[in-house]
Order: structure tokens, then C-alpha cells, then sequence
């Protein structure tokens, strides 16, 4: 179905008054974001559950936040709940993302337990030489590695702290890890 001009100029007037703080505007905003939970538990159950209703209530959260902080870019082409769908798949994914890489850094963090060194001065210097080899890289391929892995952004979210598009922040990162991934060889090498 093709979007009439017009067809929600009443969403965009709502969405105007709620940043400027009208009350009225605001409580009718608030009333129309329960969505949020009820879009992200149907799809948090089409894709198998992979997150608890206290994950799911930290993303309504976060998404609730990361709407607010957007509001100024509603244009009032999609009805408001619309907008909100996206915004709600888009962090759904990075938590369950997040929540994947977690568990896969503890069972890698189990297995360095069980088979790597004991020694805490070791370790540190595991991570000295992901560092040291994050020096050698382009600055801007380093700076979208590490946005990447150790702030967990995502790669809209580099793109825009970087100034960059958002594919060019997944340009440089995958040329950086492969990169990375080479100044770290002889290193790997050495310790095994």
C-alpha cells in the first residue's frame, strides 16, 4: 500500500509536541510506546526465545532510550509504531549478539582457564600484544576495531561516533581484523 501525502502528518505533529514537552503530547508518546515490549516479545519469540523477559525488559529500556534520543528524525513517513518496529528489531539483534558473544567469551575464558597460563602478568601480556598490534594498524581501521570489540558498538553507531558510512566502518573493520589478524601470527606461533 503506497503512503498518501499527509497520511501521518497527526504522528509527526505528535512526536513534534512530545520533543518540545508538550504533557499532553508526552503521556499520549509514553501510551503509544507500550508496543515496545509486546513487538519485541512476538519477536523475541519467532526467533526462538534466545532471550529471558529480564533481557527483554532491558531492551525495551534501551530501545525506549535510543528512540527518545531519534526523535528529531521521525519524518512522519510510517506511522509512529512502524518507526518504533524497526528501531526495536535492530537493537533485539545487537542484544542477542551481545548476549552470543558473551557466551562464547566465557567458554572461550573456561577453556584459557583450563589450558592457558595461570599467571595474571601472562595474560596482561596476551592483551599487550592485541595493543601493540592495534598501534601498528591505520588509526582509523584500530579506532573502528576497537569501537567494534571493546564497546560493542555497532557498525551504524561507529560510522556516526567515526564520521564515517556505515559501510565504509565495516570496510575498515573487516581490513583491520584481517590485518590484525596477521600482526598477531608470529605471536600465536610462538606460544604454542
Amino acid at each position: 500500500m503506497l503512503k498518501t501525502p499527509g497520511q501521518y502528518d497527526s504522528d509527526l505533529a505528535l512526536v513534534r509536541a512530545a520533543s518540545h514537552g508538550d504533557p499532553q503530547a508526552l503521556a499520549d508518546f509514553l501510551r503509544r510506546m507500550r508496543c515496545i515490549p509486546l513487538s519485541l516479545a512476538g519477536q523475541n519469540a519467532r526467533l526462538g526465545r534466545p532471550l529471558n523477559d529480564q533481557d527483554l525488559e532491558d531492551v525495551a529500556q534501551e530501545v525506549l532510550v535510543l528512540i527518545w534520543n531519534r526523535l528529531g528524525t521521525y519524518a512522519g513517513l510510517s506511522t509512529l509504531e512502524t518507526w518504533v518496529y524497526r528501531f526495536s528489531a535492530f537493537t533485539l539483534m545487537n542484544a542477542i549478539r551481545r548476549r552470543r558473544t558473551r557466551l562464547r567469551v566465557g567458554e572461550l575464558d573456561a577453556e584459557a582457564a583450563d589450558t592457558g597460563p595461570a599467571d595474571p602478568r601472562a595474560q596482561f601480556l596476551e592483551y599487550e600484544h592485541v595493543h601493540r598490534a592495534l598501534e601498528r594498524l591505520d588509526p582509523v581501521d584500530a579506532d573502528v576495531v576497537r569501537l567494534k570489540h571493546f564497546e560493542e558498538l555497532t557498525f551504524e553507531e561507529i560510522g556516526g561516533r567515526l564520521g564515517l558510512p556505515t559501510n565504509t566502518a565495516k570496510t575498515k573493520y573487516y581490513r583491520g581484523l584481517g590485518r590484525l589478524h596477521e600482526a598477531l601470527k608470529p605471536h600465536a606461533t610462538a606460544h604454542r
